[in-house]
């Protein structure tokens, strides 16, 4: 699945107002770790592609864990899938 994202490194800036932007932009999430992966791959010159797991739900009023840190074989899984496209490169 396809989505856009909203990438940012410092979550105080997901002020109420920002986060009703990004709703109205069509984003479905938003990631702390990418904008500096991005960031140092385009310094650096070289290829970077990121595979990202919505573990937690914090759309809501009240933080929904969805218990991510104990679903290991959906982690596993999803690390497979990134090496079998990296070995198909």
């Amino acid at each position: 699945m396809k989505a856009k994202t909203w990438t940012t490194d410092a979550f105080y800036r997901e002020t109420p107002a920002k986060i009703q932007q990004r709703i109205r932009e069509n984003c479905v999430m938003v990631d702390m770790e990418a904008a500096a992966y991005l960031a140092v791959s385009q310094y650096n010159k070289v290829e970077f592609g990121q595979i990202l797991y919505a573990g937690d739900n914090l759309s809501g009023t009240e933080w929904e864990r969805r218990g991510w840190d104990s679903q290991a074989a959906i982690r596993e899984n999803v690390l497979r899938i990134a090496l079998d496209a990296c070995v198909a490169m």
